[in-house]
């Protein structure tokens, strides 16, 4: 039996990724981590899984959380999206020792460098064929779809800029970079070939 790398995926907003990443766990039979990792590490801090939403999805102030459970973690000093990021950080790389799985964004692939071996994977697709598929997920218009993609996108470029201080999908940060607009089945399926071809 082959042994899987832990694969990190990072994605252009309204690429699929996620649905990717879901298909391709499966067919890997291997852990998907994505929203599972927030609330892991919201269990094991004490904070809130709406905390750790906020720290990547936007910038602004996180107020009302709990401050009395860090101790361990020795980050009282330090701003609450840095301590939020260092948390996630800190339980990915648990998740990751624990055996093969596919970790969906929050800087994954710059986190488990030198910790495990992995496979970094960028999901990307034009523009029209995001807009599409966020317009048949959503109620928006052409207009506020188009207008949400490049405002996530932007907000995922400065959370991996900030945390990394690298470029958000720059091809040297990833073993493999792939157009998912044929569909994100056919996309799992190429993965799978990858990761296959790839492992031991």
């Amino acid at each position: 039996m082959k042994k899987y790398p832990v694969i990190t995926i990072s994605r252009e907003y309204g690429s699929g990724g996620h649905e990717v990443a879901e298909l391709l766990a499966k067919k890997l039979e291997i852990p998907l981590y994505d929203n599972e990792l927030i609330i892991e590490a919201a269990k094991e801090s004490g904070y809130s899984e709406e905390a750790f939403e906020d720290a990547e999805q936007s910038w602004s102030t996180i107020l009302g959380f709990r401050f009395d459970t860090m101790s361990e973690y020795g980050v009282y000093e330090m701003p609450l999206q840095d301590k939020l990021y260092l948390i996630q950080s800190m339980t990915m790389k648990k998740i990751a020792k624990r055996g093969p799985a596919v970790i969906v964004g929050r800087c994954s692939d710059h986190v488990l460098k030198g910790v495990v071996p992995t496979i970094n994977i960028f999901i990307q697709s034009d523009s029209e064929h995001r807009i599409k598929r966020i317009m048949e997920r959503t109620e928006l218009n052409y207009e506020k779809a188009e207008s949400k993609m490049k405002r996530m996108d932007k907000c995922r470029a400065s959370y991996y800029k900030m945390n990394t201080d690298q470029k958000w999908g720059d091809r040297k940060n990833y073993d493999l970079i792939i157009n998912s607009a044929w569909g994100t089945e056919k996309t799992a399926e190429l993965l799978a070939a990858f990761v296959e071809a790839y492992s031991e």
